[in-house]
């Protein structure tokens, strides 16, 4: 189940960013500013970051939990994948 919400939150933001790069079509068809065209760039790049940290960490978490490890030791691995995602930032 938790793999079927992951997969749907990823396609929901790759979804989001597909529906910003058509804004960002649409903005060079109209002649919008550079200065605003460049920040929704900007923006969809931040989102395409975003998106491959969260894949990133349940990726991180799934290999590095097997079916033997206790709660305790999910939990340690949790903690240290965000600590390390958070750096990553």
């Amino acid at each position: 189940m938790q793999k079927d919400a992951v997969q749907h939150e990823i396609l929901s933001r790759l979804r989001n960013v597909r529906g910003h790069i058509a804004g960002v079509e649409k903005m060079i068809e109209t002649e919008q500013s550079c200065s605003s065209v460049l920040m929704q760039l900007s923006a969809i790049r931040a989102s395409i970051e975003k998106i491959g940290l969260h894949i990133l960490e349940h990726n991180a978490i799934e290999c590095l939990c097997d079916q033997e490890s206790t709660p305790e030791e999910k939990e340690r691995i949790q903690k240290v994948v965000k600590q390390m995602l958070t750096f990553l930032k």
